[in-house]
């Protein structure tokens, strides 16, 4: 049986740019053990999607050509690491645009459902924010939520949330304990 986990990219896989937008890929720096954390998931026999708000596009403050060139950049890296990338969804729009792909909206959710036939139930989603948590809420997805530090990371998350942790590491030390999988060949 295949196992699903979905990630936001900025603060769970990268370092999110305090009130802006990763917009080159001189900016994207990996968070610290977010490339062994992913390397640990292929190796579970996990295949990983990311499901990212990315309204820098829609602002206009990259295109989705440079968008595009960031993702197939830090993916060749966590291939180059030993882990992969299935997946990445985007919502490029701005929050005032209203769009059913941003999250907390679930737009981007079930295009991955769709695409790749797995259960929200089964599948964890780890995210950074209250609007990630909202998300895996709204489909019946189990969250993690990654803090790194912050002391304002009190969610009010309904029944969804199973963790709160440091690093995209922790989280997937903790989607291990919950769910193993067969380590794959």
């Amino acid at each position: 049986m295949r196992k699903f986990v979905l990630l936001d990219r900025d603060g769970v896989i990268n370092r999110r740019i305090a009130d802006g937008y990763v917009t080159s890929w001189e900016q994207f720096e990996f968070l610290p053990r977010a490339l062994d954390a992913l390397k640990r998931l292929a190796d579970h026999g996990y295949e990983t999607i990311v499901v990212s708000n990315q309204a820098g596009v829609g602002k206009g403050l990259l295109s989705p050509e440079v968008l595009e060139d960031i993702t197939r950049r830090f993916v060749a890296q966590v291939e180059a690491h030993g882990g992969r990338i299935s997946k990445v969804y985007y919502c490029p729009h701005r929050p005032e645009d209203r769009c059913r792909c941003r999250k907390p909206e679930v737009g981007l959710l079930l295009q991955a459902q769709a695409e790749h036939g797995f259960n929200f139930a089964d599948t964890f989603l780890v995210g950074d924010s209250e609007s990630d948590l909202m998300a895996a809420e709204r489909v019946g997805s189990p969250a993690v939520l990654v803090a790194a530090g912050r002391v304002d990371s009190t969610p009010a998350a309904g029944r969804s949330l199973v963790g709160v942790v440091e690093s995209l590491n922790d989280a997937v030390g903790l989607i291990l304990s919950r769910h193993p999988v067969a380590r794959a060949q």
